[in-house]
């Protein structure tokens, strides 16, 4: 019968423990505004929430772009293109986050996330009265 040897043991629990830290925090990101994704030039995997702006979105659907100005909560805004088709909620989201980084003078996307409000929310009104 073989012996195993703790040396070996705990090297491959480090060696473990380390493949999954790096796959962990490979694939982490921070959220950001505008102002500190424009100071953070040179990263490509920032999260950056904010409202859509309406008015701005453009979908072409041939090219599989998607272009719209993107308001953060700092009310500061950045014109964003995401490349792949537009999410099927696209039309209703007012939130979006965007993952990507600063290119030039606009953010460039490979991940765009939408939020919607809810169609399952009971609206909060106030009693009727029946007089």
């Amino acid at each position: 019968m073989i012996k195993a040897n703790p040396f070996i043991g705990a090297v491959a629990g480090v060696t473990a423990f380390s493949a999954i830290a790096f796959v962990m925090l490979s694939n982490s990101s921070q959220f950001v505004t505008v102002a500190q994704a424009k100071k953070l030039k040179d990263a490509n995997n920032l999260h950056l929430p904010g409202s859509l702006v309406k008015d701005s979105l453009k979908v072409d659907v041939n090219n599989a772009t998607i272009e719209f100005q993107l308001l953060d909560d700092s009310n500061e805004k950045i014109n964003v293109i995401h490349r792949g088709l537009p999410p099927a909620n696209m039309k209703d989201a007012t939130r979006v986050v965007v993952v990507g980084g600063i290119n030039g003078d606009r953010f460039e996307s490979n991940k765009l996330l939408t939020k919607c409000p809810s169609k399952y929310e009971e609206e909060r009104r106030l009693p009727q009265s029946t007089n």
